[in-house]
């Protein structure tokens, strides 16, 4: 039963708590590919862990499944949250056990630390859908609290144990053990206060959310594998080396797509709302200031980029990275197309519009793999980029015409 007591927190209050949350959490992951470059002799644990963190993003949209999108837009309550956490434990069971699979066909000497990492998202995945709940009864600083001790702890765990063994795969089950006791001991005890988390749910519940999510997921898988697929052409086409130095360098570039995600996803009850009322202008008001914040952020980076990249680098990984410091503004092309592509898919899901969604990412998924042959091969590593960027533009320019004709017709 919801604690009555606790009193909701504002949009500003939950998207300052989120950011931050995000934010720590995110530049915790990131420093995990700095340690490892900075520890190792080469880039070949980079390359591994680079390898197991490509193959958990295939994962995350699997287990994810699109519950939360789907959850806090849940404005008609067509679920509880008791039947949301229940769904999102058994497509966290069914996705580790198909990315496993996936892992052992091709990750070759790099398994180990595949599976390993693909155990720790597995609890933050969890940790997620608790979130949700927290976003629900607007209480996005109990998800902002446990990002930042989720980070921290996993970095400090990370860095004791890599420090210590040298082992990857040590180092990772060390920070999946610091998110175990964060979830039990934090987010299962905040968010049942604010209703009931007991995993419940029938059959016929269960198959519903799984047909009408299904559409969502599957483009979820698929826009994550663009760039999946871009850097796996790049360690089969140049070498594990070759894809290690990429991704070290690709850490800095991805806080557009995360700074973009911490704007727009406290705001997707909003678009629920505004959806639900019709209010068509609200909508594409808050869709105009979403897209140029997103511009403004890619703007201000590339020009930190350009300024200070080459020396931030430097101070983070040493001299050995300053050769791939041409990999950066061509990444951040590919991070603001692929935010642009997940924030309206969210928005297409916040309408019930599936089949559009699916639509968009198949057309993005299919048109990188003979984009990467042709890029990697002509512009080396930064033909990744270039491959996920058009192919991401392809799919976001689908997906911007699909939003305004659902926004004209109102939500289903």
């Amino acid at each position: 039963m919801a604690d009555k007591a606790i009193q909701p927190k504002s949009i500003k209050q939950n998207m300052m708590w989120y950011s931050a949350g995000s934010i720590t959490y995110l530049g915790c992951q990131w420093l995990l590919s700095v340690v490892v470059a900075r520890m190792s002799a080469g880039f070949d644990d980079a390359g591994a862990l680079a390898l197991a963190m490509a193959i958990g993003n295939i994962f995350t949209p699997l287990a994810y499944y699109n519950t939360r999108t789907y959850q806090v837009s849940d404005v008609r309550n067509e679920y509880t949250d008791e039947q949301y956490v229940a769904f999102r434990i058994i497509t966290t069971f069914l996705a580790f056990v198909a990315c496993t699979m996936y892992a052992v066909l091709t990750a070759g000497l790099s398994l180990a630390p595949v599976v390993a990492f693909l155990v720790y998202k597995s609890v933050v995945v969890i940790i997620d859908i608790l979130h949700g709940v927290d976003q629900r009864y607007s209480r996005l600083d109990y998800a902002g609290v446990s990002l930042i001790t989720q980070g921290v702890t996993s970095l400090g765990a990370f860095v004791a144990v890599f420090g210590l063994t040298q082992n990857l795969t040590a180092a990772i089950t060390g920070m999946t053990a610091t998110a175990v006791v964060i979830l039990f001991s934090y987010d299962v005890r905040h968010s049942s206060r604010l209703d009931s988390i007991v995993p419940r749910i029938s059959l016929r519940a269960a198959k519903s959310l799984a047909v009408v999510c299904f559409p969502a997921v599957v483009s979820g898988v698929l826009c994550s594998a663009v760039v999946t697929v871009a850097r796996q052409f790049l360690y089969g086409m140049e070498g594990e080396a070759a894809l290690g130095s990429y991704a070290s360098v690709a850490t800095l570039a991805v806080i557009v797509q995360m700074a973009a995600s911490y704007i727009y996803n406290p705001l997707l009850g909003t678009f629920a709302e505004l959806s639900l009322k019709g209010d068509r202008k609200g909508v594409v008001s808050l869709i105009g200031k979403v897209c140029l914040a997103v511009m403004g952020i890619t703007v201000a980076v590339s020009i930190l980029f350009l300024l200070f990249g080459e020396l931030g680098l430097t101070l983070l990984f040493g001299e050995k990275i300053v050769p791939y410091v041409y990999l950066l503004q061509p990444m951040l092309l590919c991070t603001m197309a692929t935010a642009y592509i997940w924030f309206f898919m969210d928005i297409l899901i916040v309408y019930r519009r599936m089949r559009e969604v699916l639509i968009g990412n198949a057309a993005a998924f299919v048109a990188v793999f003979p984009l990467s042959v042709w890029l990697i091969g002509a512009c080396g590593a930064n033909g990744v980029s270039f491959a996920g960027a058009i192919a991401y533009a392809l799919g976001s320019a689908l997906l911007v015409y699909f939003t305004f004709r659902a926004v004209k017709e109102g939500r289903g």
